[in-house]
């Protein structure tokens, strides 16, 4: 996990969770209404700001926001132990609260589409509390939790058929298909984990569990994730790193300035266009442990198997040829191609290759996205403007948040009913954009499904 970031996952539309096959890296909840024939509420105002309109988030509220949000035991295990932790969440926690409160006063929240998204959030959080209750009270059985009959009843409520609708049509624009039509059987059983979603909801809010501070809390923070993410996206260019601001920013670290080592690759190039054996010089000095002691070989590889930028450059060039410097967010690659033959079975060409590696200093954290010093500077800048900007919103709407609170970690997350969303919420850092993990090997080497 990145240091001082602990909630990383992206923001994605919250229809998400009634998919039949559940999204990995995002957290989410579920949420469920009362089982009598009234239509589901269209509340979706804050549910933990003061009455004028300002947040106070004490120190006992994210103690319950830690709890609320299931957060695995890893994690809470991080936060149990770590002050720093606790207040890099309670700054991510303040951040998003900001953003959202930004957001709302801009009217995101009575956007059709995200209005949808906030109603869903809301009725996924309360039906989650409603299935835990009903755990914590020894009820396995998904049936007795929701009954068949009960879903069934709802779907057929006059209310709902418009409602669903409205569903499947955001699910189909935001869901992982993005954009392709839901076949029948996919609509019916989004029929199905909608219809428990709202029963489930509807039986919370009948047993009071919307009226808990904890539930409470985390609609807040599920309602705010949705409108800090809209800002975000839509703000993102006021971001953006000039060319400048990076360059100075390099100029105050000079542990990111590539000068020296490009300086050392263009000097090994220079040998090896001198005659050279490539091989023996990428023994000497190439700093990819996977393929130096052989002589940088890293044998066959078709396209897709490589960082893209090595890639291009590997497939460009002829046997015998040798390439140019070629950076890629490992470093400075020299590539000589050695031969070509087309894939096995008509597959498209592979070649066979050797680089020699001269690597960029290895970031402080070694969970974090392997990128270039400059693009490191550049990420470094824009969240240095994004925090500044959201610091200041957080200021202008009043938003506090405790940074010294008590993390249990004997929390152990609910485990969802049968047949019910089994996804937990998570919280966003609200004005960067959505980040993916790259676990790259050793050598250039990006192979899919790493």
């Amino acid at each position: 996990m990145h240091k001082g970031k602990l909630i990383l996952a992206s923001l994605a539309a919250l229809a998400l969770p009634l998919a039949a096959h559940a999204q990995t890296r995002t957290r989410r909840t579920p949420a469920p209404k009362r089982t009598v024939s009234r239509p589901v509420s269209t509340r979706s105002a804050p549910a933990a700001a003061t009455p004028n309109g300002q947040y106070n988030i004490t120190a006992a509220d994210m103690s319950l926001i830690v709890e609320g949000l299931n957060f695995d035991p890893r994690i809470l295990s991080e936060l149990s132990s770590s002050a720093e932790e606790r207040k890099s969440f309670a700054t991510d926690v303040r951040h998003m609260l900001a953003a959202a409160a930004e957001a709302r006063a801009n009217g995101y929240a009575e956007r059709p589409d995200i209005k949808l998204q906030l109603e869903l959030a809301r009725a996924f959080v309360i039906a989650q509390a409603y299935f835990s209750k009903r755990q914590g009270e020894g009820v396995r059985d998904g049936e007795q939790v929701v009954p068949s009959a009960e879903i069934d009843a709802f779907l057929k409520e006059p209310a709902t058929a418009a409602q669903f609708d409205a569903f499947v049509a955001d699910y189909v624009k935001s869901g992982p298909g993005r954009g392709t039509p839901v076949t029948d059987a996919q609509r019916k059983e989004l029929g199905k984990q909608y219809g428990r979603v709202m029963v489930g909801m509807r039986k919370g809010v009948a047993a009071g569990l919307e009226r808990e501070r904890k539930t409470q809390l985390v609609v807040l923070l599920q309602q705010s994730r949705l409108l800090a993410g809209a800002y975000a996206k839509e703000t993102a260019a006021r971001f953006k790193a000039t060319d400048a601001e990076i360059d100075a920013y390099v100029a105050k670290h000079p542990e990111l300035d590539t000068k020296v080592v490009r300086a050392k690759a263009e000097e090994i190039l220079r040998r090896v266009r001198a005659g050279e054996d490539f091989a023996k010089l990428a023994g000497e000095f190439s700093e990819d442990p996977g393929s130096r002691a052989q002589g940088g070989d890293l044998g066959w590889f078709g396209r897709g198997m490589m960082v893209k930028p090595f890639e291009d450059a590997a497939f460009a060039l002829k046997p015998g040829e040798v390439s140019g410097i070629v950076e890629s967010q490992f470093g400075f690659h020299i590539i000589k191609l050695e031969e070509r033959r087309g894939g096995q079975g008509g597959a498209p060409d592979e070649v066979h290759a050797r680089h020699i590696l001269l690597g960029y200093p290895a970031p402080s954290d070694p969970t974090a996205p392997r990128m270039s010093p400059r693009d490191r500077a550049r990420s470094s800048v824009e969240t240095d403007k994004r925090d500044i900007a959201l610091d200041e919103l957080a200021a202008r709407h009043h938003i506090s948040v405790a940074e010294d609170y008590t993390v249990e970690i004997s929390v152990i997350a609910p485990v969802a009913p049968p047949d019910s969303v089994d996804q937990k919420p998570a919280v966003a850092k609200p004005a960067a954009p959505p980040r993916t993990k790259v676990k790259p090997k050793t050598t250039t080497r990006a192979r899919r499904g790493h």
